[in-house]
């Protein structure tokens, strides 16, 4: 199946601002995850036989990669830190992630990403401590 990246928690002019630089580097076809389907799991969400849930309000930015080969994925995230775009947390979508409920997911990378700011912090406060 086609390469694609998924939106979820950004605003209608984070998305603008996004999609431009996206397109700039010839980026895969975007598309948005919609409040009612953040209860879907991955695979509903990708095969797009999406039934409207209980909307979960979306409190984190992320963009999930499907498919993505890796060279493009790493040139968005180091391209993105030199623009001003907004920062999300990147995902890819596995072969263990694709059957978790999109919220889980979320939870989860928001959980992985407070542990490495968490860790990042730790290792600046050392490196003053010497």
């Amino acid at each position: 199946t086609s390469p694609r990246i998924y939106y979820w928690g950004f605003t209608p002019d984070e998305l603008l601002l996004f999609d431009a630089f996206l397109q700039e580097l010839s980026a895969p076809q975007s598309l948005l995850i919609e409040p009612e389907h953040g209860h879907l799991t991955v695979q509903e969400i990708l095969s797009s036989e999406q039934k409207a849930g209980e909307a979960l309000i979306p409190n984190e930015k992320v963009m999930l990669f499907f498919n993505v080969p890796a060279e493009i994925i790493q040139k968005i995230m180091k391209e993105a830190k030199t623009r001003d775009v907004p920062r999300p947390i990147y995902a890819m979508v596995t072969k263990e992630n694709v059957s978790w409920k999109f919220s889980d997911l979320v939870d989860h990378l928001k959980k992985e990403h407070a542990f490495v700011q968490k860790r990042l912090q730790e290792q600046k406060e050392k490196k003053h401590d010497h």
